[in-house]
């Protein structure tokens, strides 16, 4: 059994990332129009009628778009966050009211089944109103358990969160500027502040938490995604070269980091 992992866009225009195997498909963000994310998903032999369900992170404009939440509602996709993201929501767009699922303990504790995925949210620190969370997927059981962990808007790490990271077989997270082409971006001084307090981790900051990450888990993850990259204070070259660095003369410096790109799906990781 595998599980296939891909990020069909990721950037403060866009954010949604497809998981799937055999039988059912998961999106987790939907913050394209339905055209891009259903072009996206036949590109891959899926459909909106392939999806278990739909996971929001939080409810920023980048992660939730509305034609987008429209159309699941009409084909019968169910939306899941935990209760304060879908309370959001629902205030947001009125007709998503009785179409959430939301199972409000044990999504944030032991986990739900998601079709054939057991899937727990955790909280990140992030600027959303109704709160922030990353999550963890779980596909098969015994020597076929994959995990997949995901969290693409964070201001900072803690201890707390290199548990949630430990121990998976796929990373996706976000390395989202360079400092210093965020001081020289031109970008008003709060906004810079808030980058840095509380919206988003830098390439370094990335780096460590990741190498963190792996030394805290009994095996290696198969690869790394790296999400968010800002189009104005990064490049791809820097996020790449900054991870890679850290785990380079490693144990980890055979790790796979690939990166994801704003308005086009990364490159597809199967373990």
């Amino acid at each position: 059994m595998s599980i296939h992992v891909r990020v069909l866009g990721s950037s403060s225009s866009g954010n949604c990332t497809v998981l799937w195997d055999e039988r059912s498909a998961l999106l987790i963000d939907c913050g394209f129009s339905p055209r891009y994310i259903g072009r996206h998903l036949k590109d891959l032999n899926l459909s909106f009628r392939s999806l278990s369900g739909v996971l929001i992170t939080h409810t920023h404009g980048d992660h939730v778009h509305e034609a987008a939440l429209s159309r699941f509602v009409r084909e019968g996709v169910p939306i899941i966050s935990p209760p304060g993201v879908l309370d959001v929501l629902v205030g947001k767009f009125p007709f998503l009211a009785g179409n959430g699922f939301c199972p409000v303990s044990s999504l944030k504790t032991d986990g739900a089944e998601v079709g054939p995925f057991a899937v727990r949210a955790f909280p990140v620190p992030h600027d959303a109103r109704g709160g922030c969370y990353g999550y963890q997927t779980v596909a098969g059981v015994g020597a076929e358990r994959r995990v997949v962990t995901l969290a693409t808007d964070l201001g900072f790490t803690g201890e707390e969160l290199l548990g949630e990271f430990a121990g998976s077989d796929v990373v996706v997270i976000e390395s989202n500027h360079d400092p210093e082409m965020l001081e020289n971006s031109g970008r008003p001084v709060w906004l810079k502040e808030r980058i840095k307090s509380i919206g988003h981790l830098s390439n370094e900051q990335c780096a460590a938490f990741v190498l963190r990450t792996m030394t805290d888990s009994p095996v290696p993850p198969r690869a790394v995604v790296l999400g968010h990259i800002s189009r104005q204070c990064n490049t791809r070259a820097l996020a790449l070269a900054s991870t890679e660095s850290a785990l380079r003369g490693t144990a980890f410096d055979r790790v796979r980091v690939i990166p994801s790109y704003p308005w086009q799906p990364s490159e597809i990781v199967s373990v």
